[in-house]
């Protein structure tokens, strides 16, 4: 009897507790681009840098999901620092950097879609999916 008691409330918490939601530090952005047909396209470009404009390391950044018509790819290299407009002392510096680059499978024209994850200062996310039309 003591063990029906017991499992009767484990499954009353779990139903009320199924109901609950929690708050989360993900952001959702979107991106629309355009891309030809089998040709790589440059899809994002990021570094992590210091206040003398150096190298600290890669920045993460995860392929949630691949695009049903093609592939994406996440390439350590050099890139040119881009600050998107904004005034900033390490615009434009040449440093080590993670590029993300998106190919379709060759022939295919249509609507293809991926998403992206990379985390960002204080332990938030920012998801990001990628909506690309393919050209030929």
């Amino acid at each position: 009897m003591k063990n029906i008691f017991t499992y009767s409330i484990l499954a009353v918490a779990m139903i009320s507790l199924s109901n609950c939601t929690t708050t989360s530090n993900v952001r959702h952005d979107s991106h629309r681009m355009t891309a030809r047909s089998g040709e790589r396209t440059s899809v994002l470009q990021n570094a992590h840098l210091n206040g003398d404009c150096k190298f600290i390391d890669y920045p993460r950044v995860d392929i949630v999901e691949q695009p049903k018509h093609g592939r994406t790819e996440i390439i350590h290299q050099p890139i040119v620092v881009d600050s998107g407009g904004k005034k900033m002392k390490c615009d434009k510096v040449k440093a080590n950097g993670v590029a993300v680059y998106y190919t379709s499978h060759p022939g295919y024209v249509g609507s293809d879609k991926f998403i992206l994850r990379t985390p960002e200062e204080r332990g938030s996310i920012v998801e990001g999916v990628a909506e690309v039309k393919v050209v030929k």
